[in-house]
């Protein structure tokens, strides 16, 4: 299905039965096809809703690049032509910051009931000296390399560095989901965390190295009353690698 939001095309989901409705805020670069093992087992008593963020799937590339505030107006937007107000929130990696971002505003269009955040983005990772110190390195060598005075001389060795620094994400990403992703990768989303009110299980593969297992922890400090499960031998896909745990986890909080 498909409905238009501030210009663009969206491909979107809409299945289950009557009952309340789940909103799914998928990661980065994976569209709602991916989740067939999170969102199928609550089709018999939700109507669970997905959406294909902008850039990703099978929905319309935005003109422009994207923050993370931009996406929780596009969630909420979107809440509003299919006349969604209280929901379920789950979501998953990226989908996290949007998530955080929704539940901290105060006057939002969408009323989450209670949440499942699943190896969840939004905690800042640790940077020690020597990276930080890296960074101004390259961001002094990126004005070399990309000024009209400088170029000519560091442009390559720029290039080489750039290359060698960006994520298979950034590689595969267009010029605009590239510049999008630089902004909502660096966004701290904690004290957005800090204001959620309503219930909210952290579920976490142990060996995620993406969004590692001590953010989760971070998560569930800053969360109030929320608690945190962990996936034996899951990743940053924990319902591919261990559907079996993730499953009964799942149906423990939303189907019991």
């Amino acid at each position: 299905m498909n409905v238009t939001l501030k210009n663009l095309n969206i491909n979107y989901s809409d299945s289950g039965g009557d009952g309340p409705v789940v909103l799914f805020l998928h990661g980065w670069g994976a569209p709602i096809t991916t989740y067939p093992f999170v969102l199928k087992p609550l089709e018999g008593r939700y109507r669970v809703v997905a959406f294909d963020m902008p850039g990703c799937g099978l929905s319309q590339e935005p003109p422009e690049p994207l923050t993370v505030k931009d996406y929780a107006d596009f969630a909420e937007e979107f809440c509003k032509a299919l006349d969604i107000t209280e929901c379920i929130i789950i979501c998953h990696s990226h989908g996290g910051r949007v998530a955080a971002e929704l539940m901290a505003r105060p006057n939002c269009q969408i009323k989450p009931t209670r949440a499942v955040f699943i190896d969840a983005a939004g905690v800042p990772p640790k940077r020690s000296l020597g990276y930080k110190l890296r960074q101004r390195a390259y961001k002094a060598l990126r004005v070399l390399g990309t000024s009209r005075l400088t170029a000519p001389l560091f442009r390559e060795v720029y290039e080489v560095q750039r290359d060698k620094r960006s994520s298979a994400d950034y590689k595969a990403a267009t010029p605009v989901m590239r510049k999008t992703l630089s902004n909502v990768v660096s966004a701290d989303m904690r004290p957005c965390l800090e204001k959620i009110k309503v219930p909210v299980l952290l579920v976490w593969g142990e060996k995620d190295t993406a969004t590692p297992l001590w953010m989760g922890r971070e998560m569930e400090r800053l969360i109030k009353g929320s608690g945190l499960a962990v996936i034996n031998g899951g990743s940053h896909f924990p319902f591919v690698e261990n559907p079996s745990q993730f499953s009964a986890v799942m149906a423990s909080y939303l189907l019991n």
